[in-house]
């Protein structure tokens, strides 16, 4: 080919199969969006909480035909006030994977997860499950959950699976990263209620982020710190340099694990100085005094020298926790999982209330969620407690959800649950013999994934329901059950500053995939305990149910009429009860 030839093949012009210019052209839109691509104006809109994290946030998801095609942040919602973060933009992107797990897969005599019909998938599940229980008891059988389900679902697992089909044991990952604040809470508050508002980002003088990087985890909470007028001062207590710390007016480098000795030591410090806000100590707290003398032993010289940080730079930090007017701590799982986690919280706890930085705006001890439901799990699961922080051993708590719920009281079990690792101990040592495992990749996230892998082999039947069928826990499944994911089923989530809002259904889950509340209903058909759930229709007839579990608790939501008031009210943060008749 000629130099001439060769440069006009270069040169000729390819065909096109892109969108057309007009397509691109941005027209005025209409359901308050501006201009929009005329490829993806839609003919309605939705409003659904995201799925991603525990912040919460709302999206406007864009509507054609019924099937979403594009979404833009909530400008209306007080959560994220119209922004959303790169995970929320791509909040619809999962629903089109490839790798969606699509009908149910049932293990061969050959080894190999074949397609199964619903049918045949029950028949197995409920097989199985009975020859364990049967065998060896309600001992022998349990489950491990999630925070990413709505909470409509995971109130309606924890029934079914304990009430239900007999289990004594069923817990959820959300215990691994939010125990220790849970017992942080309930020690020091006499309940888990993070005390706090987003709003108090935007009017605390002081933020003080210890072990987070909201930065990058919750994009938009960091955006409402971006949002205060009041010049803060922010200070990140963090061994890395994350991008958090960066952005910060101080960054505390400390030692790893020295965290309790700094705030013991700061602690000591602010008494030193009569910081301490007595009038709000003496009308709201109780041992103080014992307080003080434990921290006796702790100074602002061995708290610098165990953490790395000057004496001088800890007693500017002292002075601004005391004198500071509105003051806030903020920690996620650098505190919640290290190795001293609740006495980590407690500390921070007591910083706050020592100082009467607890119940006023811009202030608060705050441990915010990673999960998008970590907070629906820890009041209504049926894992860790009945439901609203109710105990299983407690017959009188018993009694009372079994009214509430018109179930017999003496299917409830009298007996707490094992802990998620004392679940997997308990396999190992041949207690528990069928896993039922939802919405969570053990096989991938679990400390230990070697050990994890040994002992499932010693499960004599182990299934998984999840959206994807290939997640590491999924290929070592007896059978796999496909879900339905965000977007594509209706419930609420629970986010961080205990606001209760609604997701939608925005997409048909793809091939023979089916909500986790619809699964659970169809399991609870084929094990012949459906009349027990008769009144579990839907998910938001759960959520009246719940309602009424939650009267007179510090969770009280009795004044929620439904998601349609949810959905006016731009959420609600608990506690909301119902007016006085």
């Amino acid at each position: 080919m000629s130099a001439v030839e060769t440069l006009k093949a270069q040169l000729k012009v390819r065909a096109f199969d892109g969108p057309l210019t007009k397509q691109l052209v941005q027209l005025p839109a209409a359901h308050g969006l501006g201009r929009i691509p005329a490829g993806i104006q839609p003919d309605a809109t939705v409003n659904s909480v995201c799925g991603y994290c525990g912040t919460g946030c709302s999206l406007k998801v864009h509507l054609q035909a019924g099937e979403a095609v594009n979404l833009s942040g909530q400008s209306s919602y007080p959560v994220n006030l119209g922004m959303a973060c790169p995970k929320g933009w791509e909040a619809l992107t999962p629903l089109s994977a490839k790798d969606r797990a699509t009908t149910p897969l049932q293990r061969n005599a050959h080894g190999a997860l074949e397609a199964v019909s619903w049918e045949a998938a029950m028949n197995t599940f409920v097989r199985q499950f009975r020859e364990v229980l049967e065998k060896n008891g309600p001992g022998a059988a349990a489950f491990l959950s999630t925070g990413q389900i709505v909470t409509e679902e995971m109130a309606f697992l924890g029934a079914l699976a304990k009430i239900g089909m007999g289990m004594r044991h069923g817990d959820g990952n959300t215990r691994q990263c939010m125990a220790t604040a849970v017992t942080a809470y309930k020690q020091s508050f006499g309940y888990d209620a993070p005390p706090f508002s987003y709003k108090d980002f935007e009017e605390s003088d002081v933020l003080i982020f210890v072990g987070a990087n909201p930065c990058i985890a919750h994009p938009i909470m960091w955006q409402r710190v971006m949002l205060n007028q009041r010049e803060p001062e922010i200070i990140v207590v963090d061994p890395r340099k994350t991008e958090t710390a960066m952005a910060a007016t101080t960054h505390l480098p400390i030692a790893p694990k020295s965290d309790l000795m700094l705030f013991y030591g700061l602690a000591a410090r602010i008494v030193e100085l009569g910081l301490i806000d007595q009038t709000f100590i003496d009308a709201h707290t109780r041992d103080f005094d014992a307080f003080k003398d434990f921290l006796a032993d702790y100074s602002l010289e061995r708290a610098a020298e165990r953490s790395g940080i000057s004496v001088a730079e800890l007693d500017r930090i002292a002075r601004l926790i005391g004198s500071g007017k509105r003051v806030s701590f903020w920690w996620t799982m650098g505190v919640n999982q290290s190795y001293e986690g609740t006495r980590l919280a407690q500390a921070l706890i007591n910083l706050a209330l020592m100082t009467g930085n607890i119940g006023k705006p811009g202030s608060g001890a705050n441990s915010i969620t990673g999960q998008c439901n970590a907070m629906g799990s820890r009041q209504f699961s049926f894992t860790t407690s009945l439901p609203c922080l109710r105990e299983f051993t407690s017959a009188a708590d018993r009694e009372e959800v079994a009214q509430i719920l018109d179930f017999p009281v003496e299917r409830i079990p009298t007996e707490n649950s094992y802990a998620y690792n004392e679940i997997i101990d308990a396999i190992d040592r041949g207690e528990i013999k069928a896993l039922w495992m939802v919405a969570t990749n053990a096989g991938h996230s679990w400390i230990n994934q070697k050990r994890f892998r040994q002992i499932r082999e010693k499960l004599d039947f182990f299934v998984v329901q999840d959206m994807y069928g290939n997640t590491e826990t999924a290929q070592i499944a007896d059978l796999v059950l496909p879900a339905a994911g965000w977007g594509e089923k209706d419930g609420t989530f629970i986010n961080s500053e205990r606001r209760i809002g609604v997701t939608r259904k925005v997409r048909k889950a793809p091939g023979q995939a089916l909500s986790d509340f619809n699964i659970f209903r169809l399991i609870a058909h084929h094990w012949g305990c459906a009349e027990l759930f008769k009144a579990w229709s839907s998910p938001e007839a759960v959520f009246g149910l719940l309602a009424r579990l939650s009267a007179g608790r510090p969770c009280d939501f009795t004044g929620v009429s439904g998601y349609e008031f949810l959905d006016e009210n731009g959420g609600v943060q608990w506690p909301l009860p119902a007016p006085a008749p």
